[in-house]
C-alpha cells in the first residue's frame, strides 16, 4: 500500500517485448519513474527493440514518485501508440506530441523476398538511385504484412509504379516498394459506370478494358503507361477548363497505412475527409493498392489545329475554353507563333477538313537539317520528333540555333493546320518528343465565366524572358487547362467549383549523353525563372515534377515552402501523415524537404 513497482522486460528477443505487451492488455499497470537516466539506457543497451523516435533530453520535472496508468493494447505485430507513448513516459522517455513511440524490430526478416541494389531510374534517365531493397509483393495480404514489417523495422519502402515522374518522385535508395505484381482489372459496373483496378495497372490498360464495354475515362494524359495509382496520387491532368485533374475520378480506394492499418475510403463514406487528402499523398499516406474510377461512354471527338498570334489569342481566349471539351496551346519561342489544338464531341456526320501531306508539313525541318548538316543521310522514315531531335543536336546550347529550329518547327505547325475526327483515346495522346526536363506548374485563371487572362499573361512573361535572356529553350511551352480538384492536396485545390486553372509546362530535350550534364545546368537556370513566375502569379508545381535542384541556392528552398504553405494546407497534411505513417516508411527527400514543417 502506498507504494508503486515498475517491471522491466530487458529481452533480446522480440517475443519476449511481445508476450510482455499481450499480458498488459487487459490491466493496467502503475509506473513508477526512478533514475530514469539510467532506465534509459539500459533500454537503448541491453534493449534496443523499443525506441523512441528520437532519445531527447530528459522529461522536465523531479524523477521522483511520477505515476502514470498504462491501458495497454497491443500486440505482437502492431504497438498501438497510447500503450507505447504511457509506457516510454512512465520510464521516463521523453515522447515528441504523444506518438513517434512503436515497437521496433530491426532484426527481424521480411516477410517476402527484396531484390539487392537494384539501379532505378526515371523514364527520361533524368534521375536516378540504386535501392538497396526492392520488394514487390504479388498479393493483397502480402503487401499489407509487408507494411507492417516496415513499421516495426524502420525499413524504408517508397512505392513506386512504372517511373514516369519526371523529377524521380519515387525514387528512395535506402527501399522502394514495386507495384508491377498488384496489377489487373477487379471489375467494370456497368450500371454504375465505374471500374475497380489495383493500383499497379496501367491507363493503358484500362482503357483497352473499358473500351470493350463501350466506356472511356473522361480525361488522362498524353502518355498512357503510367500506373493508375502514382498517377491519382499526383492529381495528373489532361486538359479542358470543364474536366478536373485525374484524382477526382476515383469513387473509392484502399490505402494500406502502418498507423490505422488497411483503410477502405469513398466520397460518401465516414472517412470522407481521408478519402479527399488520400487521393493526392504523394504516396507519402500509405500504399494505395485498389481504386474505383468513375466512367463515361466513350465518344469521337472533332479536332481543329490552328495557328494565331497573341494579340488574336486574347481576342478568342475566353471564347475558346467555354466552347471546347478540350483547349492545349503550344508557343513557340523566338518567333510569334501559337499553336492551338482545340477538340469537341463529335456532330454526328461530321467531316474533317483533311491538312497538308507529312511530306509537304515536313519540309522545313528536313530543309534546315540538310542545310547545317549536308551529310545527314537519307530522311525517308524520319517522322517531326525525330527530325526535331536531328536539328537540335547540332548545338543544343546555343540561342540562336534553337531559335531557327523553332521558327522552323513554327512553319511545320502552319502547314498542319487542319481537323480530323476520331476515338478520344487517339485524338488526347500527342507524341512528347524525346528525353527531356521538364518543369511544370499550375496557377489560377478566373473562373470558366469570367477567365482572368492571367494564363495568357504568365506565358507572354516567360515568353519575353527567354528571348530578352537568350535562353536555348526549344519548342513549346505548352499550356493546358483543368476545372478545380476537392482534394487539398492538388496543384488545382479550390474550394469554390466554378474556379479554372492553367498549367505550363517547360522543356529542354536531352539531345545527347555527352552534353548532359550542361543541358542539365542551362535547364536549371530556365527553370528557375519559371518557378520564380510561379510563385509571382500565386501557382505550385505538379507533383510529378517539383525538382529541389531548381530550388537550390541562397533562400530558395526556404522560399519554396513558404509558397508551398501559402498554397495548401501542409501542416494538416503533415499532421495527417504522422498519423499514418508515423515511421515514415514511404517518404523520400523530396517529399520531406519540400514539405518540411
Amino acid at each position: 500500500p502506498g507504494s508503486s513497482f515498475v517491471v522491466v522486460c530487458l529481452a533480446p528477443s522480440v517475443d519476449a517485448i511481445g508476450q510482455f505487451c499481450f499480458r498488459c492488455r487487459e490491466g493496467g499497470i502503475a509506473m513508477w519513474r526512478r533514475r530514469h537516466q539510467d532506465l534509459r539506457r539500459c533500454l537503448a543497451s541491453a534493449c534496443p527493440l523499443l525506441l523512441p523516435a528520437g532519445m531527447g533530453a530528459s522529461p522536465a520535472g523531479s524523477a521522483g514518485a511520477t505515476t502514470s496508468l498504462l491501458k495497454a493494447s497491443a500486440s505482437y505485430h502492431r504497438a498501438d501508440a497510447s500503450c507505447t507513448a504511457a509506457l516510454v513516459a512512465g520510464l521516463g522517455l521523453a515522447a515528441a506530441a504523444g506518438a513517434g513511440y512503436r515497437l521496433r524490430c530491426p532484426g527481424e526478416p521480411a516477410p517476402i523476398e527484396a531484390d539487392k541494389a537494384v539501379a532505378m531510374s526515371n523514364w527520361s534517365g533524368t534521375h536516378t538511385a540504386t535501392a538497396s531493397r526492392v520488394y514487390s509483393p504479388e498479393t493483397q495480404s502480402e503487401l499489407e504484412e509487408l507494411v507492417r514489417w516496415a513499421d516495426r523495422t524502420g525499413q524504408k519502402i517508397r512505392p513506386i509504379g512504372t517511373g514516369l515522374s519526371p523529377n524521380g518522385l519515387a525514387l528512395e535508395s535506402r527501399g522502394m516498394l514495386s507495384m508491377a505484381q498488384l496489377d489487373g482489372v477487379v471489375k467494370v459496373d456497368m450500371q454504375r459506370q465505374t471500374i475497380t483496378v489495383r493500383a499497379g495497372t496501367r491507363v493503358s490498360v484500362i482503357l483497352e478494358e473499358l473500351q470493350k464495354h463501350g466506356l472511356t475515362l473522361e480525361n488522362f494524359s498524353s502518355i498512357t503507361e503510367q500506373q493508375i495509382g502514382g498517377w491519382t496520387q499526383t492529381s495528373a491532368h489532361g486538359t479542358g477548363a470543364r474536366i478536373p485533374t485525374v484524382d477526382e475520378m476515383i469513387t473509392e480506394l484502399t490505402l494500406v497505412t502502418p498507423g490505422r492499418g488497411t483503410l477502405k475510403l469513398s466520397a460518401t463514406g465516414p472517412d470522407a475527409d481521408l478519402f479527399r487528402w488520400a487521393r493526392v499523398g504523394m504516396g507519402t499516406l500509405g500504399v494505395v493498392s485498389e481504386v474505383t474510377l468513375k466512367c463515361i461512354p466513350k465518344f469521337m471527338l472533332h479536332e481543329r489545329t490552328y495557328c494565331t498570334t497573341e494579340a488574336d489569342l486574347r481576342s478568342n481566349h475566353a471564347r475558346l475554353l467555354q466552347t471546347y471539351r478540350h483547349v492545349r496551346y503550344m508557343w513557340v519561342p523566338y518567333t510569334d507563333t501559337i499553336v492551338v489544338v482545340v477538340s469537341d464531341v463529335a456532330a454526328p456526320g461530321a467531316s474533317a477538313k483533311a491538312g497538308m501531306p507529312e511530306a509537304e508539313r515536313l519540309k522545313p525541318l528536313q530543309g534546315l537539317l540538310r542545310e547545317l548538316d549536308p551529310k545527314c543521310g537519307s530522311l525517308d522514315g524520319d517522322n517531326f520528333a525525330q527530325l526535331r531531335e536531328k536539328v537540335l543536336v547540332l548545338d543544343p546550347l546555343n540561342a540562336a540555333h534553337v531559335a531557327r529550329v523553332n521558327k522552323a518547327e513554327a512553319e511545320f505547325w502552319r502547314r498542319s493546320e487542319g481537323e480530323r475526327i476520331g476515338d478520344s483515346t487517339a485524338i488526347l495522346g500527342f507524341e512528347c518528343g524525346g528525353s527531356q526536363w521538364v518543369l511544370e506548374n499550375c496557377f489560377p485563371c478566373g473562373t470558366i465565366d469570367k477567365p482572368s487572362l492571367a494564363d495568357i499573361d504568365y506565358v507572354a512573361e516567360i515568353k519575353g524572358i527567354i528571348e530578352r535572356e537568350g535562353i536555348a529553350a526549344a519548342s513549346p511551352i505548352e499550356q493546358r487547362w483543368t476545372s478545380r480538384s476537392t482534394s487539398p492536396m492538388s496543384p488545382a485545390y479550390s474550394p469554390r467549383a466554378e474556379d479554372i486553372f492553367s498549367w505550363v509546362g517547360v522543356i529542354m530535350y536531352i539531345t545527347d549523353e555527352a552534353r548532359a550534364p550542361a543541358i542539365k545546368d542551362k535547364f536549371r537556370d530556365y527553370a528557375m525563372r519559371h518557378a520564380d513566375l510561379t510563385f509571382k502569379y500565386g501557382g505550385a508545381f505538379h507533383w510529378a515534377k517539383v525538382d529541389l535542384d531548381f530550388h537550390r541556392g541562397r533562400g530558395r528552398m526556404e522560399d519554396l515552402r513558404f509558397h508551398l504553405r501559402k498554397r495548401f494546407d501542409v501542416s494538416g497534411f503533415l499532421e495527417l501523415r504522422k498519423s499514418l505513417d508515423p515511421q515514415n516508411i514511404f517518404g523520400n527527400r523530396l517529399t520531406d524537404e519540400a514539405l518540411k514543417a
